[in-house]
């Protein structure tokens, strides 16, 4: 059940042209000149003007061909620098066919719009927290991958679905190092939007709760297959006191009917602690996210 709907953003693209402008210098005819001799110098004034007009031209020409030739490699290396398969959400260019060449366990992708959280989301058959220590093309790696555990279903229909992301120890590196904007007010507030890249489908989710809580399993702790477990998650959220805590007011009203996305970080320093950045879905593209709600 989905009860809210949020406003479609068209972002403009700008374009730099260059024009070229010329005024061509008339000199006047004294009386004592003749018309031979005026149409003459007006000739040669005009003929000097449009070689000027001719050489700046050439000039602005050449600015334009080197500024395309920047904006072409800028392209390129925008690319270079994509997701596993040259894929970004910022230019909607996500290929699952693609993405699961690399890896089988890829299932979506996420974006958080300014942030650099824009990349595939994975979950394995082998152990859950295997992408703790495994980059998305399954190589051992420091950094991770983020993650779903088993119990969460890959069409995101749960009512909660956990998505594990690392942090740095200093806070500034890792997959998910920018949910830790999320604790500024100001951030919270003008940064609402989770968009989850599916094989056939977009869905759209408002973030309407950021926090640090305990540092144990959601999945582990709440039942989430029940509607007694998903209440429990919502009354534990919303009796939640703490320093920081950010609720976007016009989502008291959640309940186990919905569906949400939690995702979960750390900072190395802090074992004890995970910043949790909570959402509801909004809009489902292709209308498929559904599900039975056992009493």
């Amino acid at each position: 059940m989905i009860n809210r709907t949020i406003t479609k953003r068209i972002l403009g693209k700008a374009f730099l042209c260059f024009g070229i402008a010329g005024a061509l210098m008339l000199t006047g005819c004294s009386q004592g000149e003749t018309k031979a001799q005026a149409g003459g110098q007006a000739e040669e004034a005009e003929t000097e003007a449009y070689k000027k007009e001719q050489a700046k031209g050439a000039e602005t020409e050449e600015v334009f061909d080197k500024e395309q030739t920047k904006g072409t490699d800028a392209v390129t290396d925008m690319s270079a620098d994509a997701g596993i398969a040259g894929e970004t959400a910022r230019d909607t260019k996500i290929d699952f066919a693609a993405l699961k060449a690399e890896n089988q366990d890829i299932f979506a992708w996420i974006y958080l719009p300014d942030t650099d959280i824009d990349c595939p989301v994975l979950q394995s058959e082998e152990a859950d927290d295997y992408y703790e220590s495994h980059n998305a093309y399954g190589e051992a790696s420091e950094e991770g991958a983020v993650y779903t555990e088993l119990a969460n279903l890959k069409n995101m229909c749960d009512f909660n679905t956990v998505l594990h992301g690392k942090t740095a120890k200093d806070g500034e590196e890792g997959l998910f190092a920018e949910l830790y904007n999320f604790a500024d007010p100001d951030f919270f507030e003008s940064h609402e939007t989770i968009y989850l890249y599916l094989d056939g489908n977009l869905l759209t989710y408002e973030i309407f709760a950021a926090y640090e809580r305990e540092n144990n399993s959601l999945i582990r702790t709440y039942d989430f297959t029940y509607i007694s477990g998903c209440q429990q998650f919502l009354d534990d959220l919303y009796d939640t006191r703490v320093m920081g805590m950010n609720i976007r007011e016009g989502w008291e009203d959640i309940t186990p009917y919905h569906f949400l996305i939690t995702l979960t970080t750390q900072r190395g320093d802090n074992a004890d602690k995970q910043f949790v950045v909570i959402a509801a879905l909004v809009h489902d593209a292709a209308g498929t996210i559904d599900r039975i709600v056992l009493e």
